[in-house]
């Protein structure tokens, strides 16, 4: 069955589009939902004014998310999120968080399912998504992660405590001292020799 789409739909077509489908589909899903009209030859010109009427909109549409796509590609997106000392993050960055900061900056909903993280982000510093906004309208977002919500600190030593490997009272030795010990061949022991030997 042809149906004429009033919406862009993955893996279909996009908005204004003719396109055949099976018949239950266009039926029970596609036409209910207002996704898309039936084709029938007695409504041809009917279809050919509503197919002009989209395509306007469909132009429309793709103009003005290319003007979104600059003005996200325009502002500097950092996200903030608890890490380690060593600059580890406590998770990953997920396209959740993105497109929520994102939709902070340009004050526009964006979808998270249009943001394509390759890896797992799970440090801080400088990294790079992929926004589609449109199937033509496609950006490269490059984002900073800073990290927030930890205190370097060296640890503590108690004034009284002996280091390790020396006991509590016991001076350590020098290095001159411990060889010196090392070299010397021990002393033999004196011995009585009885008398008549």
């Amino acid at each position: 069955m042809k149906v004429l789409l009033t919406q862009d739909i993955n893996r279909l077509g996009r908005m204004g589009e003719v396109v055949e489908v099976a018949h239950g589909y266009a039926r029970n899903y596609l036409i209910p939902r207002g996704l898309a009209v039936g084709v029938a030859r007695s409504r041809v010109k009917e279809i050919a004014e509503h197919k002009r009427v989209l395509e306007i909109k469909a132009a429309r549409q793709k103009a003005k998310l290319e003007e979104l796509a600059e003005r996200i590609k325009s502002k500097p997106v950092v996200i903030k999120a608890r890490c380690s000392a060593s600059s580890k993050l406590f998770g990953s960055i997920t396209n959740r968080q993105l497109a929520s900061e994102i939709g902070e900056l340009t004050g526009e909903e964006i979808d998270r399912h249009k943001i394509t993280v390759d890896e797992r982000i799970r440090s801080v510093g400088m990294h790079h998504a992929t926004l589609k906004l449109h199937p033509d309208v496609e950006i490269d977002i490059a984002f900073e992660v800073e990290g927030e919500g930890f205190v370097a600190e060296e640890p503590e030593e108690e004034p009284g405590e002996p280091e390790a490997g020396q006991s509590a009272g016991k001076k350590p030795e020098s290095p001159g001292e411990t060889a010196a010990a090392a070299e010397e061949p021990p002393e033999p022991e004196a011995r009585e020799i009885p008398e008549g030997e």
